[in-house]
């Protein structure tokens, strides 16, 4: 039975936090501060995204601990409706306070970084408001920050609403740290690089050669016609989610002893799913 992606290449698993706030916006660490809790808790990369302030890494800290990226939160607007577009990897600012979403994230493009859509629940983006964007790699399905202030941290709903619809993006997971209170170290990507550089680990992401985690580790991911097995670390249930409730029922450590593994048979009419 074979392997998904990324499950299937050679190559190292890397944690990264790419939604993180410093002094340069309204966050309580400097970014050289930032920078090393980051190392000292496990994280090979971060990308540091201050609000509508692009803030490199490396003015700071010439060997930083860890892979630190270039990046920026820009706040941007269409309407009345607002957007934050985290933009990684990019060496000006792709845009401008109340720009068009679609500027900052074509912007992001034409200087070779990769854009996603911060907390669509915390901004209650509906299905058409996210829909009508193109061009980026994905939406934020879970936010630390955004969870312990308003409960609006998840947003798998959305992450559904538009994969039914036909939208391919990824669902990435990020604390949005400001240091202000415990909202750092609950929501980060698990990477998956034959090489750990900067373009690499951008390149990987990119691909999608990552999953989103608060903490549950996943070892592998396979297809086989419509079986899926999948192998995790310890968990009370494992669910094969997909589009509407065209979805298999989880499998469930009833008897309260985890599991970590489970093969599951998918719906015949489901069209996606993700674990």
């Amino acid at each position: 039975m074979p392997s998904l992606l990324p499950f299937s290449i050679h190559g190292s698993w890397y944690k990264g936090n790419l939604h993180t706030h410093t002094t340069q916006s309204d966050g309580k660490l400097t970014p050289v501060e930032s920078m090393q809790w980051h190392a000292d808790h496990g994280y090979h990369f971060l990308g540091i995204t201050d609000h509508n302030r692009l803030t490199n890494p490396f003015e700071f800290n010439e060997n930083p601990p860890l892979l630190t990226i270039p990046s920026i939160e820009v706040s941007a607007k269409r309407g009345t409706v607002e957007y934050h577009v985290i933009c990684i990897d990019v060496d000006r600012i792709p845009g401008q306070v109340g720009c068009d979403p679609q500027e900052a994230i074509d912007n992001t493009t034409s200087l070779d970084g990769i854009a996603f859509i911060a907390h669509p629940y915390w901004h209650d983006l509906s299905f058409d408001d996210l829909l009508s964007l193109r061009h980026h790699i994905g939406i934020e399905i879970f936010n630390t920050g955004c969870w312990l202030e308003i409960q609006k941290g998840h947003s798998l709903v959305h992450w559904d609403g538009i994969l039914r619809r036909g939208q391919k993006v990824f669902g990435l997971a990020v604390d949005d740290s400001h240091f202000a209170y415990p909202d750092h170290g609950k929501g980060w990507i698990m990477v998956r690089s034959n090489h750990f550089n900067r373009m690499s680990i951008k390149q990987a992401i990119k691909n999608g050669w990552f999953y989103s985690t608060m903490g549950p580790e996943i070892f592998d991911v396979k297809l086989d016609g419509r079986t899926v097995t999948v192998e995790c670390s310890p968990a009370r249930s494992i669910f094969v989610v997909g589009d509407i409730y065209n979805c298999p029922k989880a499998a469930q450590a009833w008897d309260g002893k985890p599991i970590t593994a489970a093969e599951i048979e998918l719906h015949p009419r489901q069209k996606y799913f993700r674990i």
